[in-house]
């Protein structure tokens, strides 16, 4: 039988010390702990639903000379980029003479105007601004087209282009975010019922 010496260097790693193997198993660990937190993190932030700061609440764009003097095209169809309610701000009467290329200029239109939505129907993408080519507004995602006013013209996309509600008190314009009215249905051709394959786009 050994027995171990009562005298000199004790065996094993000193006291205080680790030893490499458990060196390893705690790199091991750790290192696994660092993944699993970041995989979680990635999840919840996929999972979470998408809500956009801004939305959900009213917000007062101005008076149709406050809009112009932001942007003067306006008044002659150009859409008007409101970021904070992420919309499209029609003056329905200029937009669609710039459409059918009588080009008459609206400094007023009063309520006729729609506040189109730029998340497209089909799977949230950002709608870019209008294509000069169409005059149609073309997700650069996968292709769905809508017209000047927001009805679904080719693509994938269940509907037309969803819009809130505006109203005008005194002149002034204000967007109620708080609900989402869903497009037109695919078939509606209200306005600029062209033939998609007879016109240059921007979006295959």
């Amino acid at each position: 039988m050994s027995h171990l010496p009562t005298y000199g260097e004790v065996p094993g790693a000193p006291v205080g010390e680790m030893s490499r193997r458990s060196f390893m198993r705690r790199i091991f660990w750790v290192g696994t702990g660092i993944l699993s937190i970041e995989f979680l993190a990635g999840s919840v932030n996929f999972l979470w639903p998408n809500v956009r700061s801004g939305l959900g609440g009213t917000f007062t764009i101005g008076s149709a000379a406050d809009i112009a003097s932001t942007q003067p095209t306006w008044t002659s169809g150009q859409p008007f980029g409101f970021s904070k309610a992420r919309v499209f701000f029609i003056n329905v009467p200029a937009a669609e003479s710039l459409v059918d290329g009588t080009n008459e200029t609206v400094a007023d239109p009063g309520d006729k105007v729609l506040a189109l939505y730029r998340k497209c129907p089909h799977l949230g993408c950002n709608i870019p601004p209008l294509c000069e080519k169409s005059h149609w507004f073309e997700c650069l995602c996968h292709g769905s087209k809508y017209n000047i006013i927001g009805e679904k013209r080719a693509g994938p996309a269940p509907r037309g282009m969803d819009r809130f509600a505006v109203t005008v008190t005194d002149g002034v314009y204000s967007i109620d975010t708080k609900e989402i009215v869903g497009g037109p249905p695919i078939g509606t051709a209200t306005f600029d019922p062209r033939d998609t394959t007879k016109i240059p786009h921007c979006a295959a």
